[in-house]
């Protein structure tokens, strides 16, 4: 018996490097019936049979697509960061829109918010730290009106916003990169917080050390 020509080393490094992917047990078992589903239609006339292994086959498409869409869904933490990154990038293309009111007081930025939102965000000025508040505006993230903070890093904005999430305990500070920006959220004290800027993101992560025990 002649032996088979041998592999070539290409193709066995290629098989050896390959990342396979294990099918969810759900697409699994739901192939499995529609096969067997298939396989059954093979006893009846043509006619029938033809018509079975369509509806076999489209059912297949269909389990995989649906599945395709539900592992392709962005999470819940994807969709704010494009949410307030955009509203981040809109407020600097405009000229005037970073702020509603534009101060560094405290105490005049926090009054502005009352009586336009549903609640009261704290406001914090860390230019002592070199981070100086700039003002506050009002934005829409979620569905809802949230307050936007303004903090200045040299000639970098920083902004911050906040919105009521009553959950139990308080979230430790995730952080990110998207389109060239940094970005971090975290949890505390009944609010979400989101904080953009261009800065480099290890500033970022001092910005938000430095609001939280302030």
């Amino acid at each position: 018996m002649s032996q088979p020509p041998p592999r070539d080393p290409a193709d066995l490094e290629i098989a050896r490097d390959a990342t396979y992917h294990r099918a969810p047990e759900t697409l699994r078992a739901s192939v499995a019936t529609l096969v067997g589903a298939a396989a059954r239609a093979e006893s009846r006339p043509r006619m029938h049979r033809a018509i079975g292994l369509a509806a076999a086959f489209a059912a297949v498409a269909v389990v995989t697509w649906n599945v395709a869409i539900f592992q392709a869904a962005p999470s819940r933490d994807d969709m704010f960061a494009h949410e307030v990154l955009a509203a981040h990038v809109r407020s600097l293309m405009a000229p005037g829109r970073l702020n509603d009111v534009e101060s560094s007081d405290q105490h005049t930025v926090k009054p502005w918010f009352a009586g336009k939102l549903d609640f009261t965000p704290p406001v914090r000025d860390l230019a002592a730290d070199g981070f100086p508040l700039a003002g506050g505006r009002l934005d829409y993230v979620d569905g809802r009106t949230v307050a936007e903070l303004t903090y200045r890093r040299r000639l970098h904005a920083v902004s911050v916003f906040i919105w009521p999430e009553p959950k139990d305990g308080d979230a430790a500070m995730k952080e990110r990169t998207l389109s060239g920006y940094s970005l971090a959220t975290w949890r505390r004290n009944g609010m979400r917080y989101w904080a953009v800027t261009d800065a480099a993101p290890m500033e970022l992560t001092h910005f938000v050390e430095l609001l939280e025990a302030s």
